[in-house]
């Protein structure tokens, strides 16, 4: 079985896989193939032969991981055929994030090896305390109106598409290492992680969504259309709204990354006292963390949350 891993943009994934019979010996298949999905779905390996190393075992190296990759949840699938067309399908995955957090949690929480935590359980729980702390660290906008034209001021006239959020910079609320509206500038090239959404209210009553685009997230700049067209919202608009987080200027990204590891620590220490999940000498070799202060990790976070997600006043 592959474990799960954090993997960094610039590193190549390396997967193996060991093929059995249903007798549990290795052997060599008619052919292994295998495909990679990236977090929106998109196939970025097909069906490529695997590199067969030994009876059973195969091997193929992503090494596209470029410096523009999606952080999140890559999916891989490789499916081996015998000779008589049977057709085996295994399926893992691993994480694309912009550091590899598993690394602190393990030093904060003393966990040397995967004894005490599957590697594929503790980089689940990094990424689950990687999105949380997103939604907790940064401002929700919600019905925002939008400002006008940045360069002129021009508001909605009929033919203008430019305009300003009220608060910015526009947050990565997705975790994807983008600020994406709706799309990618192309009405059909929808992204999966929407960062920032709306919606206008048409001179009938109706309510309609927006195609948002991102123009510059740091000073707020988007472009406003009617939803899958280039075609401005109308002057006669009985409404437009915008949907949004936003990022504080002084956000400070290493109390950020620390306040995941602590989190993800508070995940992992719950995970270790469910007795159903590991075995009791598990927990018996984490019982000073978790019997003596079982809420540590959590109360570490909340102080750094309070840093990550408050503006700074100076003086203070």
């Amino acid at each position: 079985m592959i474990k799960l891993a954090i993997y960094e943009r610039g590193e190549t994934y390396a997967h193996w896989a060991t093929i059995r019979d249903r007798n549990g010996v290795k052997v060599n298949p008619t052919s292994v193939k295998i495909s990679i999905y990236d977090p929106c779905d998109v196939v970025l390996v097909n069906q490529q032969n695997m590199t067969n190393s030994a009876t059973g075992v195969y091997y193929y190296n992503y090494d596209t991981i470029d410096s523009s990759a999606t952080y999140g949840e890559y999916t891989v699938v490789v499916k081996a055929v015998s000779g008589t067309s049977n057709v085996g399908t295994y399926y893992s995955h691993f994480y694309v994030m912009p550091w590899k957090v598993e690394e602190s949690v393990r030093h904060k929480m003393g966990i040397t090896d995967d004894k005490d935590i599957d590697d594929d359980a503790l980089t689940e729980l990094c990424w689950m305390a990687y999105k949380r702390v997103l939604r907790e660290a940064y401002i929700h906008h919600y019905a925002d109106e939008p400002l006008g034209n940045p360069d002129t001021g021009v508001g909605f006239d009929g033919t203008n598409t430019s305009f300003r959020t009220p608060h910015y910079p526009i947050a990565d609320i997705g975790g994807d290492g983008a600020v994406h509206g709706t799309d990618l500038g192309v009405p059909t090239v929808t992204v999966c992680e929407q960062d920032i959404t709306g919606w206008w209210i048409g001179s009938d009553g109706a309510r309609r969504s927006l195609r948002v685009v991102v123009g510059y997230a740091l000073d707020g700049r988007i472009n406003l259309y009617q939803e899958g067209t280039a075609t401005p919202i109308p002057s006669n608009n009985e409404g437009v709204y915008l949907e949004y987080w936003e990022q504080y200027n002084s956000f400070d990204d290493v109390l950020f990354r620390d306040a995941v590891a602590y989190l993800a620590s508070h995940f992992v220490n719950l995970r270790l006292t469910q007795r159903d999940k590991v075995t009791l000498a598990d927990i018996n070799r984490n019982q000073p963390i978790i019997m003596t202060n079982p809420g540590i990790f959590l109360k570490e976070y909340k102080q750094l949350l309070k840093k990550v997600s408050k503006p700074r006043v100076n003086g203070v």
